[in-house]
């Protein structure tokens, strides 16, 4: 029986359809599991430097994932953001041949795995509604070695890559990484009354001790052990050539190093007035085979970033200029050692810059501000009793200046047989000192240090990357993973909106019972409150309210679950019906063209 011609289009429509979604099927069953990325940055796909420290495992990783998903529900932002993270995660242990074990676990109240995440060092986290807490963290163990991240921050996600890698090759290094600190200033402290007045170690110099296996190496007589990590460089100024030649072949031969500078070293021991007395750091044969550009007598100012101080009690706090306080804005935030950090002071820092012949790449880590300009050191240290007078006439350069840079390439030392180059350069040596980040008190015969800038925390970024391998710190920030659609945006605020208005009420409600439930509590004699019928009525009324408040924030999920279910139906069955409706229409019309070529030929002849 042959089908009429209107009948043959929507068959064949029915038939195509089956087919595709039977095809679908048999390749989600079938084929092995494969991922192509077609995101810009090529988000889901791991760096080359985390591949190698995947292959470089030496012991099975066991990575454990503790996600409170039931916690996490009426978030549905946090929930997209964890589900890149096992993403990712499970990238690693696939990529891995083996050598990752991944457990996914939910850590749910009073549970054994909440007994474990806690034990593991998972932070716990309040939810605005009171329930939870919720747990999102990652712990790694090979070998007895564990090490944690206490929970995976969303605002960090940039460096979600660098964060998993390091984990990963931090249970597999058994030693302590070695750092070797190459200076004369008093950063160790001074424990011998006849060199001066007895100090102690830096506080920065304190905590690193803690986390590496520090050592400290005269630049008088320079010798550079083989199993130095990262080598740790402050304020050479007038030390032997073969010093400067030693800390070049260290860095040309691939390893890593972190130099601080400065143009006014205001650490340096002073007997008296420092007046014309040089105190910049000596920079001009140390970096001259690199091409860079270190002014030792020039101090930057900056008039938009000059940090208050008080010179002493009766006098109003002053703007000075050369102690510049940098925010967040003025750091580099796709670096890790960069990001998410508050504020960095530093003081009477210099200006770095390089030579377009040279054969190293500078990224700038720290910046000023382009209201900013240079003065001479001399003329700086004269201003000290007034620091606000700078600011008199102040001609702005309009444009920032670099005051910690990265440096990297390729070295041309054949001595070195051309080793990677990697190393940082930090402009200014006083803005470890503690007077400039960091006050310590004594509680119960132990130092607590309380930090008033993220002086402390920049460093020891520092020296935490340096100390890794060259792989992971070829792991660069990936950019951002959420791409929002501001249309999907759009509708989540409406419907936000809708909600709104109810929820602050409740709110507002709730915290007025509670105050009332305070106020009782205050007022009732022990053992009398339990009984009294105005806290009945208020605990009964606070659980209403609460209930109320969960149920909008349920009907608010709802509303954007069920958007993002009807943007995912779109796109799954959208497509595909679109070309079947093309190729319906091709269809017809070739078909029209057919019949009207048949009716043609039937006419002429």
């Amino acid at each position: 029986m042959k089908l009429p011609a209107s009948a043959r289009l929507p068959l064949s429509i029915l038939v195509l359809s089956c087919i595709y979604f039977a095809l679908c099927q048999v390749v989600l069953v079938l084929m092995p599991p494969a991922r192509l990325d077609l995101t810009e940055k090529r988000l889901f796909t791991l760096s080359e430097g985390s591949i190698h420290i995947l292959r470089d495992i030496r012991s099975p990783v066991t990575l454990t994932l503790y996600y409170s998903e039931k916690e996490a529900r009426p978030y549905p932002q946090f929930r997209q953001y964890a589900t890149r993270v096992v993403e990712k995660v499970e990238e690693y242990a696939a990529q891995s041949d083996g050598r990752i074990k991944l457990r996914i676990l939910d850590p749910e109240p009073y549970s054994v795995m909440e007994d474990a995440a806690i034990a593991d060092g998972i932070s716990a986290i309040p939810l605005e509604d009171g329930s939870g807490p919720l747990y999102f963290g990652l712990t790694a163990l090979s070998d007895g070695r564990k090490n944690t991240i206490g929970f995976v921050k969303p605002e960090a996600e940039e460096h979600l890559e660098y964060e998993l890698s390091k984990l990963i090759r931090s249970v597999q290094r058994i030693e302590k990484p070695k750092v070797a600190l190459v200076t004369e200033l008093p950063v160790t402290g001074n424990a011998n009354p006849a060199f001066g007045p007895v100090t102690p170690a830096w506080v920065a110099f304190r905590q690193l001790s803690e986390r590496y296996d520090m050592v400290t190496l005269s630049p008088r007589a320079l010798k550079i052990p083989d199993d130095i990590d990262v080598l740790w460089v402050m304020h050479p100024r007038g030390w032997p050539a073969d010093s400067y030649r030693q800390i070049q072949d260290f860095i040309n031969a691939g390893r890593h190093a972190v130099i601080l500078l400065d143009p006014n070293a205001e650490s340096v021991p002073v007997f008296g007035n420092a007046g014309d007395l040089s105190l910049g750091s000596d920079a001009a044969a140390f970096f001259q085979p690199w091409g860079i550009v270190f002014d030792p007598g020039q101090v930057v100012l900056d008039s938009k970033y000059a940090w208050l101080m008080q010179l002493n009690e009766n006098q109003f706090p002053k703007r000075n200029p050369g102690l510049i306080s940098l925010p967040g804005a003025a750091m580099n935030q796709s670096d890790v050692v960069t990001t998410d950090l508050d504020r960095i002071v530093l003081s009477s820092a210099g200006a770095l810059t390089i030579r377009d012949s040279s054969i190293l790449q500078i990224e700038p880590l720290l910046q000023s501000s382009d209201a900013s300009r240079l003065l001479d050191a001399v003329a700086y240290r004269s201003a000290a009793d007034d620091p606000e007078k700078l600011l008199n006439k102040f001609v702005s350069s309009q444009e920032p200046f670099v005051l910690a840079a990265r440096f990297t390439g390729k070295s041309e030392d054949s001595k070195s047989g051309g080793g990677r180059i990697n190393f940082i350069v930090i402009s200014d040596t006083d803005f470890l000192s503690d007077r400039l980040w960091v006050l310590e008190s004594n509680l119960f015969g132990e130092p607590v240090y309380s930090a008033q800038a993220s002086n402390g925390d920049f460093f020891f970024n520092v020296i935490d990357q340096l100390s890794g391998s060259d792989d992971l710190i070829s792991i660069r920030s990936r950019g951002m993973v959420a791409r929002p659609f501001e249309k999907v945006d759009q509708l989540r605020r409406n419907a936000e909106q809708r909600y709104r208005d109810s929820q602050i009420g409740l709110l507002a409600e709730l915290e007025k019972v509670q105050g009332e439930i305070n106020s009782l509590q205050t007022e009732a004699k022990a053992g009398s409150l339990t009984a009294d019928p105005r806290r009945t009525a208020l605990d009964a009324r606070k659980i209403s309210l609460r209930k109320q408040l969960r149920r909008i924030q349920r009907e608010l999920n709802e509303d954007v679950e069920h958007l993002g279910q009807r943007i995912k139906l779109l796109n799954i069955f959208g497509l595909p019906l679109l070309l079947l409706i093309i190729a319906g229409i091709i269809g017809i019309r070739r078909r029209m063209f057919k019949d009207y070529a048949r009716v043609g030929g039937h006419a002429s002849l």
